[in-house]
């Protein structure tokens, strides 16, 4: 990796971090996964709103520890003077194309102001049954055309597109599917972001291309896979964003790490044809490249509209598991919990008032040995409360997800005797299963905005999604002959 320059020349404190103040001291507490930093008193002076401006070299570094930490985000949105806007000769976009003629020309179309202005057209064309002609676009002789006679997967059609576009002479590699519609203005912040030396690839919101409200549509334009939400953030495994899918990513190929022997010739494992976007993320991370997510780059997708296709998909989506497992290890654990936090969910999930004073009486032990730790009591508050509501949130989405064939071998095994501790369990399982859906689809909201999708059609898809997935995981670990992505992790 090549030195890293200073940061934007702004930054922002995210909606989620916090800056207190006690006794002259400052804190800031915040980032993904939770963290508390005390900033030195002539480094915390510089902490007086939720804008960091990045004029001097304190300041600087405290915006790089902030944004490295999850904490802040660069500001993408406005032109930085030290950093004159990217040419857009440098750029090349790399769209992997199979039997999509009509996605293509459409795309083709909506990036002609780019193509106008320098950028670099390649078209990959996967074994389609019939060779694909490229619509004409301003990128008149700047277009390369690839074709692989047989279908070699979206991992090395992205290979090839990005060699073909780095021989021509591109710095920047955007990667768009044949089912994705750029929005105007998303170009320039993915490539403020990749001024930044330590940034690797940064990706944009993926939304609707045609919004709905009921069933399949609302479902997907509330929580599309492909959708990571309305707030920024760096991509890290075991984060709240924890990798971005390759439908729409710029990257610098010079700042991706090489691929293992065998997996191919580019930035993307060949080996991989599900999940080798997420791959690239966590191989990229490993090596000290920075990944960000910029939501306002929007980049529009033709989203499923029919039950079957989508949950086909998602247990698509679900077989990756095993690979990444033989990959990253513990990485993918469907569950991460310390003896206090199992301690707080099984409490609460339990319905009981013993299992409720269990709860309290974990909770208030972390508390303890926080403060402890911190010396600030309010401080380990905080920090106690975001790990309850993670932890209680966990439970269920580990239960019905990757784990629902043990949680339905459970449930059905004492059906016969209709016992009371049978019953009782069905009902927490049951309350479990509506609350943690019905929390899903609160949450999908955008800060200040009501949900998009009705209650009832989203609980109810998100879980038979979560049974789709899980369909997916138990076939991936089935195939690899290995418990691995099933295996959860346990921390002290």
């Amino acid at each position: 990796m090549s030195a890293a320059p200073s940061p934007p020349a702004r930054v922002v404190l995210d909606r989620r971090t916090r800056v207190l103040r006690r006794g002259g001291v400052v804190r800031v507490l915040g980032g993904d996964p939770v963290t508390l930093v005390t900033p030195t008193p002539s480094v915390a002076g510089l902490l007086r709103g939720q804008v960091l401006t990045c004029d001097t070299p304190a300041a600087a570094a405290l915006a790089r520890a902030l944004t490295d930490r999850g904490m802040a985000h660069p500001d993408a949105t406005r032109p930085d003077p030290a950093h004159p806007a990217r040419a857009l000769g440098e750029v090349a976009v790399v769209i992997p194309v199979r039997d999509d003629l009509a996605g293509l020309a459409a795309l083709v179309h909506a990036l002609a102001p780019d193509l106008a202005g320098g950028a670099r057209l390649v078209v990959v064309d996967d074994g389609s049954a019939v060779p694909l002609a490229v619509p004409p676009s301003p990128a008149g002789e700047r277009t390369v055309i690839l074709r692989h006679e047989t279908s070699r997967g979206p991992a090395a059609a992205r290979n090839a597109g990005t060699a073909a576009a780095v021989a021509a002479g591109a710095r920047v590699v955007v990667y768009l599917d044949a089912d994705v519609i750029p929005l105007p203005g998303w170009l320039g912040p993915l490539l403020a972001h990749l001024d930044d030396q330590l940034v690797a690839a940064v990706a944009p919101r993926i939304v609707a291309a045609e919004p709905g409200r009921f069933w399949v549509r609302g479902y997907e334009t509330a929580r599309s896979a492909l959708d990571m939400g309305p707030g920024p953030a760096r991509v890290r495994p075991r984060t709240r964003v924890a990798y971005v899918p390759s439908a729409a990513l710029a990257v610098s190929p010079h700042r991706l790490p090489p691929v293992p022997d065998g997996a191919g010739q580019g930035p993307f494992d060949e080996r991989m044809h599900v999940a080798e976007d997420v791959d690239l993320c966590w191989r990229t991370d490993r090596a000290g490249g920075r990944i960000r997510y910029e939501p306002a780059s929007r980049v529009a997708h033709r989203h499923r509209t029919a039950v079957v296709p989508l949950l086909t998909r998602r247990a698509f989506y679900g077989t990756g598991a095993a690979p990444l497992a033989d990959r990253h290890g513990a990485a993918v654990a469907p569950a991460v919990a310390a003896p206090w936090s199992l301690a707080v969910a099984a409490g609460v999930w339990s319905g009981t008032p013993l299992g409720l004073a269990v709860a309290v009486a974990a909770a208030a032990r972390a508390w303890s040995r926080t403060r402890a730790l911190t010396g600030d009591g309010r401080a380990a508050a905080e920090l106690v409360r975001r790990g309850v509501g993670a932890s209680i949130r966990q439970l269920p989405e580990a239960l019905l997800r990757p784990y629902w064939p043990a949680t339905g071998a459970v449930l059905v095994a004492p059906a016969p005797s209709g016992s009371r501790p049978a019953r009782a369990l069905r009902r927490r399982v049951a309350a479990a299963a509506l609350a943690e859906g019905v929390w899903h689809w609160w949450s999908a909201r955008d800060p200040g905005r009501l949900p998009v999708d009705d209650p009832l059609g989203h609980v109810v898809l998100h879980r038979l999604d979560d049974l789709a997935y899980g369909v997916g995981v138990w076939r991936s670990a089935w195939a690899a002959r290995s418990v691995a992505a099933l295996r959860p992790e346990f921390r002290r």
